[in-house]
């Protein structure tokens, strides 16, 4: 299969709710989440505890950044919600040209015609939105890896990517889900680049066992190994939980390897 033939399977490229969208990032009188997928989020959320529900009146965030292009790709378990900043503060960026600005972005996300996973950082008011309407979670989390690879910040942002699991946000997450019909574009297109002889090392952030039983892969199996960067496990054997990329979250030179990958 080709980058075309599989971009155009691409289930976000058909998002219905595109047409018609106003720029703002909170929709009270919309549910957005995928047709493909609501049946699934619907049994999902019915009866669940509101701060394990996924967002219905929320954007979708499967992708950030241009898989196709980036040397690493972070696979996490899905967008977090914060009322006052994914409901307060985005109706009081409503309809701005800040807003205009991060909406046409998060749509170049959805269909991968963007060339980073952030605004270039001259760009002030809409960097800013950007990280605002995010908490300013990942540019947390890539504070020190960002720093250790010495590249210049836009730079180092065309080079890494992020897909979540799930792509709906919600408060917490106690239970990931690996059933709705937007995934399987989501696995063809991480196996399309493992393919690629020259394609992005990924690095498992979140949900390691859901990811390799969506994916149908055992992350040890020497095939794939040298591929998948996962996360040094506690005394009890569990993955830490903070996605804060830093030295001591790895082990076997893990991190290392994700800095040489971005810098070559």
């Amino acid at each position: 299969m080709t980058q075309q033939e599989l971009t155009a399977l691409n289930p976000w490229a058909k998002y219905p709710n595109f047409k018609g969208m106003s720029y703002r990032f909170y929709y009270e009188d919309t549910d957005l989440i995928h047709p493909l997928d609501k049946e699934v989020v619907d049994e999902y959320n019915n009866g669940r505890a509101r701060q394990y529900c996924f967002e219905r009146h929320v954007p979708p965030f499967p992708f950030q950044g241009n898989p196709f292009c980036a040397k690493v790709v972070f696979l996490s378990l899905n967008p977090g919600f914060v009322e006052r900043i994914n409901k307060d503060a985005a109706l009081l960026l409503e309809q701005t040209k800040t807003c205009i600005y991060v909406n046409d972005i998060w749509h170049q996300h959805m269909i991968h015609g963007s060339t980073s996973m952030f605004p270039p950082i001259n760009q002030t008011d809409q960097y800013t939105a950007y990280q605002l309407l995010q908490d300013w979670y990942w540019e947390d989390m890539l504070a020190s890896l960002r720093k250790d690879c010495k590249l210049n910040t836009d730079i180092f942002n065309e080079r890494i990517a992020l897909i979540q699991l799930i792509p709906y946000s919600s408060t917490a997450c106690n239970k990931a889900i690996i059933n709705l019909p937007t995934q399987q574009y989501t696995k063809q297109l991480i196996h399309y680049l493992l393919e690629q002889p020259y394609g992005p090392l990924f690095v498992v952030m979140r949900s390691e066992p859901e990811w390799a039983k969506l994916l149908s892969i055992d992350f040890e199996d020497s095939k794939y190994k040298h591929r998948f960067i996962l996360r040094k496990r506690d005394k009890q054997g569990h993955r830490p939980r903070s996605q804060f990329i830093s030295e001591n979250a790895f082990t076997d030179s893990g991190y290392q390897k994700i800095i040489n990958k971005i810098n070559n």
